[in-house]
């Protein structure tokens, strides 16, 4: 019960600060500028036969050598169904397969590049007050545990590795808060517009992190990573999504 009064309080206040201007604000940050972000036009590159043609050469390649054949052994229907689909039957299938997955992730790459636009104007437009007690040494200690793994799995020491990347501990530091800035922004704009994940939502995107990330199962991800701070990732990932949704597009200067 005490929780859910801290959590109506808060909306309370954020709504409060944000008036009726553009701007949020809470006890942590002042976004000056959200809604309506202008940037320039985003579109999803096109499709080629030569786009095709790579992927296609690509997986010749890992079949030739895997069944110890000749690299210039050309695709048959026969090694579309034996290896390389589960879908498709003939090569020309096999092609338009591989044509919508490319279109797909060129979507995707275009979506991700609209949202990485809005969010950095709209980080550059807030302003921290003060960070929460103690969050940026939290975010600080999580990214060097990240670098030692790193380290490790690269057989280095964790200084060496870091000289290696040409990075210091304050860079770790900037890093740290920046993404508690982000974090801050996330959350004044996610209280504003009722953006942060239910519990439903939250595992559909638990699922979602762990395909992209190679995890078994959400299970195994929240192993690695602390339900709290995917929580957070989720809050931000949807904002981000929200705002380039509120965008305004416009033609790149020069066109």
């Amino acid at each position: 019960m005490k929780k859910l009064i801290v959590i109506i309080l808060e909306v309370f206040i954020t709504v409060l600060l944000a008036g009726c201007s553009g701007k949020l604000s809470d006890k942590y940050v002042t976004v000056n500028e959200y809604k309506e972000i202008e940037v320039e036009r985003v579109e999803p590159e096109k499709t080629t036969e030569e786009d095709v043609d790579k992927v296609v050469a690509r997986m010749m390649k890992g079949y030739t050598a895997e069944h110890d054949l000749p690299e210039d052994t050309e695709i048959t229907d026969e090694i579309v169904q034996e290896t390389l689909s589960h879908k498709s039957k003939t090569v020309e299938q096999y092609r338009e397969e591989l044509r919508k997955q490319i279109a797909s992730a060129k979507e995707k790459a275009a979506r991700a590049e609209l949202e990485n636009a809005v969010w950095e104007k709209v980080i550059d437009q807030s302003e921290v007050k003060k960070y929460p007690e103690g969050r940026i040494e939290e975010v600080l200690e999580n990214l060097k545990t990240q670098y030692e793994v790193y380290a490790s799995e690269a057989g280095m020491e964790y200084e060496e590795y870091l000289k290696a990347l040409n990075m210091s501990e304050a860079d770790l530091k900037k890093a740290a808060e920046a993404s508690t800035k982000q974090e801050l922004i996330a959350n004044v704009i996610a209280l504003k517009h009722a953006l942060k994940p239910n519990d439903e939502d939250f595992q559909t995107a638990l699922g979602e992190y762990a395909k992209e990330y190679k995890f078994a199962n959400a299970e195994l991800l929240l192993k690695a990573v602390p339900e709290d701070e995917m929580r957070l990732l989720v809050t931000r990932d949807n904002v981000k999504s929200w705002l380039a949704d509120q965008c305004t597009q416009t033609e790149a200067k020069g066109e």
